[in-house]
């Protein structure tokens, strides 16, 4: 593809571009749903959380509250481990793509007031590398098999018009956008981050 001309610059008015630039995505829109246990509800650690009451949970799931208390998420990026070729060319270094490597997960979460999300995500750290006694000097901890504790995580992109039906104001029919839809396989807590608690103004 060559330079642009000035003939080939656009110099239109902005109306011929308006809905194209007017329509960005929002960041305030997705949804993270927790699939653990998969189908057959068979996680090991889940075990710890079955007395969890509907009071802790104000009369949902669990993981329906962990899923509306979800504040951030990220969509995830990717990037290349690259290496370097010198004197294919004379005074030419070139970089070439080698591993295909994608950052962790990060979430964020409200603290609910039951302190729910906090004991799930230290029960399900704690299931990884349990203790053999928590009260003993001389206690050792020893890991789980992966398959016991590695779960399944969703994260759902969609916009403000994603799930309008029927027709606009004019009698046409409505634009839609498509939900974009991301699935997290063998996931693990591997930093739970601490959290900071002080007298004076209260925030959450």
């Amino acid at each position: 593809m060559s330079i642009p001309t000035r003939g080939l610059i656009f110099k239109d008015s902005v109306d011929k571009v308006r809905d194209t630039v007017a329509r960005p995505s929002l960041d305030t829109f997705y949804e993270v749903q927790f699939s653990f246990g998969g189908e057959n509800l068979s996680s090991p650690w889940l075990s710890s959380l079955s007395s969890i009451g509907k009071n802790r949970t104000q009369g949902a799931d669990f993981k329906q509250k962990m899923s509306l208390l979800c504040t951030q998420a990220e969509i995830p990026g990717t990037s290349y481990l690259t290496t370097q070729a010198v004197g294919h060319h004379q005074g030419i270094q070139e970089v070439f793509p080698t591993l295909r490597q994608f950052p962790p997960l990060n979430l964020t979460f409200y603290v609910d007031a039951d302190h729910l999300i906090l004991e799930v995500l230290e029960n399900w750290m704690t299931y990884i590398n349990p203790l053999s006694s928590k009260k003993k000097l001389n206690s050792y901890g020893r890991l789980n098999y992966p398959e016991t504790y590695k779960e399944r995580i969703h994260v759902s992109k969609f916009e403000r018009d994603t799930f309008l039906r029927g027709n606009d104001f004019g009698g046409n029919p409505r634009a839609t956008t498509k939900a974009s839809q991301y699935e997290f396989v063998n996931v693990w807590p591997q930093n739970l981050q601490s959290l900071r608690i002080s007298y004076g103004q209260s925030s959450i």
